[in-house]
């Protein structure tokens, strides 16, 4: 399990970016967004963070 720890960070980030991409392509009817896009900056973030995690543990 302890080994599995990395991947399953990863895992939950892009799962959260893929929920935010699809709210925003969905009208932003779930997340509450301050802005235009908002939701896409959120997704872009998260998925940044998703390869710099990768980067870092060596996870490809």
């Amino acid at each position: 399990e302890l080994e599995l720890l990395p991947f399953s960070a990863i895992l939950m980030t892009y799962e959260c970016g893929m929920r935010f991409l699809g709210d925003y392509i969905d009208g932003d009817n779930y997340f509450a967004v301050a802005r235009s896009m908002h939701n896409l900056d959120r997704a872009r973030t998260q998925f940044r963070l998703v390869a710099e995690m990768e980067q870092y543990f060596g996870i490809h």
